[in-house]
């Protein structure tokens, strides 16, 4: 027999615990409603993002009203994994470190013989051949800086939560602005966004050798130092092509995910060519 005091410790588990056990198999997780704004007189489009959290996995969405094909991005922290799924094509874009490396070795090995034809011909043909191959004609860039934040003694406030705000260093000059939320009670805490410090560590294991290749993912190259942040990043500000954006959190949800979320769909086949930007 159970005796009163664990029949109730008992009642008050399964309390807790069953509203995240549902018939089809989703788990408690989080969901994140993030919009990307211009900031300023400006004539740049707004966009609407969903994001599921898992731990170290994560899933991606544009929120589009017009469009019923959805397009979404995967990470798999402890497989080190992305996935780029277009539910229009029904495939695939696979990036993990291995494939990182094999395509800046091979985009390297392209450009090396482009840079050898280019050489035999006149100044204007150069410089029209250059035009048409974009980046392919640009030379190797360095490695990624490696950005340093440093605290602005303001606070902000995303998703009812408070953050301090801190500028992007790449060496001197600032580069961005990213308000960090401490790890603390639920949501907010290190177990339910397992999947920042891992992205972290992808895009620095996948970016540093494709960025040497594809310049124009230098914009981009600040995400590695997401596996140093102690902290949630809850609002980022910066300047791109003139443009400058505040990408923030509007919501933090605990709620139930569908584990297909982070799956691939079956049937879907692999594409060797980006589906999307």
């Amino acid at each position: 027999m159970i005796n009163a005091n664990a029949r109730t410790k008992l009642v008050g588990a399964l309390a807790l615990a069953i509203p995240l056990v549902l018939a089809d198999g989703a788990q408690a997780g989080l969901k994140l409603r993030l919009r990307s704004a211009p900031v300023g007189d400006t004539k740049g489009h707004s966009q609407s993002y969903e994001v599921w959290l898992d731990g170290p996995r994560l899933a991606i969405e544009l929120v589009q009203r017009k469009q019923t094909t959805k397009r979404r991005i995967v990470f798999r922290g402890n497989e080190q994994k992305v996935w780029l799924i277009d539910d229009g094509k029904q495939t695939y874009y696979q990036l993990d470190p291995e494939s990182a490396k094999n395509i800046a070795s091979q985009v390297a090995g392209l450009k090396q013989g482009l840079n050898q034809g280019l050489e035999s011909l006149t100044p204007e043909q150069r410089e029209a051949v250059q035009e048409l191959l974009g980046e392919l004609a640009k030379p190797p860039a360095g490695p990624p800086p490696d950005y340093k934040l440093r605290e602005r003694g303001e606070l902000g406030r995303y998703a009812e939560v408070a953050c301090a705000r801190n500028d992007v260093l790449d060496g001197e000059r600032v580069v961005a602005e990213v308000c960090l939320a401490d790890y603390g009670k639920p949501p907010v805490t290190r177990e339910a966004f397992a999947a920042i410090p891992a992205l972290g560590t992808f895009s620095r294991k996948t970016l540093e050798p494709l960025v040497g290749q594809f310049p124009s993912l230098a914009a981009v190259a600040p995400y590695a130092a997401l596996d140093q942040v102690q902290g949630v990043p809850l609002a980022v500000k910066s300047t791109e092509d003139g443009e400058t954006r505040e990408t923030f959190v509007k919501s933090i949800e605990q709620t139930a995910i569908d584990p297909a979320l982070f799956e691939l769909p079956a049937g879907y086949a692999r594409s060797w060519i980006p589906p999307f930007r």
